[in-house]
């Protein structure tokens, strides 16, 4: 009966998001209680469940709040912006250069793991350098798109952080451990880069257009943006690698560190209580809506560990598997991450999908950080390509691309990139051998 119901309800919850016929705030709160009642249990120990699941996804939920204010911040005051534009005009127009700059630009912008923000700041400024040289703007998208998929795994990325609850495990301990994944990646969308750059050289062959003036495609002047000589700015960049000392030493929880971080860098850029209160309400939309549903996602995660669905469902697709395959199964699913992640929001495919792929590994004695980071390779790499991931539609937008010429052309980059990327974490011992 309760495995019968866990089905039902994973797979409800699945339709209805993917359906959009409820949000993913909706759908995780309302109908885990729901049939919480229908399995019989009293409201009393079904908000003991909820307690619970709530209590293992607050430290991420909490993380994810004050990074994503604190990186907002330093970006309306402009501390990535010199060294982008110093980027850009190290291109000198020629074709090579710009695809190679556009890899290191996406990395560095999506630092702070919003989409939507790496594409307004990239696309916009680099798409006139691409439209000169004639490089087609579907390879902007796909170098941009992907680059900032591999750099999606830091912690307080929202998938790391979805993968980061379900797993119940500290996001920054499940990320360490992808680091020389990222590494490679980056080098693999350089390499891409390369090959992009080299095709528009040959095209452009004739015409001598690779020493235009960049000048007038550098990033325009943030009017919140500080001056490199002003003290503040070199404030904000020293607080900064201090917090990223904290993160890769693990001296001080991460969540706390942004915690801190982030009341130090109010007081230092707004001293002014009004200023304060104006520039948190300007990036809070953006922090509260993942916290918001990963907050929702704990009572669905308590639901299933509370109610024995989680291992009822495990026992049963076990029981229809090969046998041995189950400690493979997060390799497959992982494997799989890129077109999975098409058909699955990142709500369904971490809250949904990976704690039923979790305990099946778990019988089979793979530890549940193996099961996360393989099941976030794949889907972090292709994100930018989903249906179902709504600043697509923003890059697109902005590219001029329609969505169906971005996935044909970038589809098998990212699925191939993204199980290059799976095989080497394999060899490293980061997801198991």
């Amino acid at each position: 009966m309760i495995t019968t119901l866990g089905f039902v309800m994973m797979l409800g919850i699945i339709a209805l998001i993917l359906l959009k016929r409820l949000t993913p705030v909706v759908a995780f709160a309302l109908v885990p209680v729901v049939i919480c009642m229908l399995a019989g249990y009293t409201p009393a120990k079904t908000g003991e469940f909820i307690k619970s699941g709530l209590t293992s996804v607050a430290p991420t939920a909490t993380l994810f709040i004050f990074a994503i204010l604190y990186f907002g911040i330093m970006r309306e005051r402009g501390m990535f912006d010199p060294l982008v534009n110093l980027l850009i005009r190290s291109t000198r127009g020629k074709p090579m250069r710009v695809t190679v700059v556009t890899v290191l630009v996406a990395a560095i912008a999506h630092l702070d793991g919003v989409g939507a923000a790496t594409f307004l700041l990239t696309i916009p400024a680099l798409l006139p350098l691409y439209q000169r040289l004639k490089i087609s703007p579907t390879a902007l998208l796909c170098l941009v798109g992907l680059s900032a998929g591999i750099v999606n795994m830091v912690p307080w990325g929202g998938p790391t952080a979805r993968a980061a609850a379900t797993a119940g495990v500290d996001a920054s301990a499940l990320w360490l451990p992808l680091v020389p994944v990222q590494i490679l990646g980056i080098g693999l969308m350089l390499a891409l880069a390369v090959y992009f750059g080299r095709k528009a050289e040959r095209n452009l062959a004739a015409e001598n257009l690779q020493h235009s003036d960049m000048s007038a495609y550098l990033l325009p002047p943030r009017a919140t943006a500080l001056p490199t000589g002003h003290w503040r700015y070199w404030a904000n960049v020293i607080l900064t690698l201090i917090i990223l000392v904290i993160l890769f030493t693990g001296a001080f929880p991460l969540y706390a560190a942004f915690m801190v971080g982030l009341a130090i860098a109010l007081l230092l850029n707004y001293p002014g209580v009004e200023e304060q209160s104006q520039h948190i309400a300007v990036h809070a939309k953006d922090a509260l809506q993942m916290a918001l549903v990963m907050l929702a996602a704990g009572i669905l995660l308590g639901v299933l560990k509370g109610t024995g669905m989680s291992n009822g469902m495990a026992t049963a697709l076990i029981d229809i598997l090969p046998n041995g395959s189950a400690s493979v199964l997060h390799l497959i699913v992982g494997a799989f991450g890129v077109p999975l992640g098409m058909l699955f929001s990142p709500d369904a495919y971490y809250f949904a999908l990976m704690p039923i792929v979790r305990d099946i590994s778990l019988s089979a004695g793979v530890p549940v950080e193996a099961v996360a980071r393989a099941m976030l390779i794949g889907e972090n790499t292709g994100f930018s390509i989903s249906p179902v991931v709504p600043s697509v539609y923003l890059a697109i937008g902005l590219a001029g691309v329609e969505l169906r010429e971005h996935i044909k052309f970038t589809f098998f980059w990212a699925w191939g990139i993204g199980i290059i990327l799976l095989a080497f974490a394999s060899l490293t011992g980061a997801i198991g051998g």
